[in-house]
């Protein structure tokens, strides 16, 4: 997942610095993939030619907590859809290339250290959306460590 993680920056990072939007368009399709199945990833495709076994869901499995890598997937969809349309459509590209700079960063903060932004956002999402009453419980049995006072 790091490698995939770190493709897409380095993707995001070289249509930002280089001004073209083909390989954003490469991230963006790496992206769409994952929100279908983190299994349709091409990292966890190639992969799986070499390893034919999927491990059950665990903590320390690659794939722990599909919900969030798949939120997180969503959410920077969105954010290179809204990108693509201000550069694009409205007429304003300093705004789009900042919007793409946000999830190279947050790609590239993954690979290196750990932290996935917009998994962050996902969780802190699901977490309002079930306090709000709007959606019952986590997803697939996803549990955050939760600190609530008594």
């Amino acid at each position: 997942m790091r490698a995939q993680r770190m493709a897409e920056g380095l993707l995001l990072a070289s249509s930002f610095v280089f001004d073209d939007l083909r390989p954003a368009y490469a991230a963006s399709g790496m992206w769409v993939l994952q929100v279908i199945s983190p299994i349709a990833s091409p990292v966890a495709l190639l992969w799986i030619v070499f390893d034919r076994r999927v491990p059950p869901d665990r903590l320390g499995n690659l794939y722990y907590d599909s919900a969030g890598t798949r939120g997180a997937a969503a959410i920077s969809c969105v954010v290179l859809m809204a990108a693509f349309a201000l550069i694009r459509w409205a007429g304003m590209p300093t705004l789009g290339r900042i919007l793409i700079g946000a999830p190279a960063a947050s790609c590239i903060l993954s690979a290196t250290v750990g932290f996935c932004a917009g998994c962050s956002y996902f969780v802190l999402g699901r977490d309002l959306l079930v306090r709000a009453g709007l959606v019952r419980g986590n997803p697939e049995g996803a549990s955050d460590v939760d600190v609530e006072r008594d």
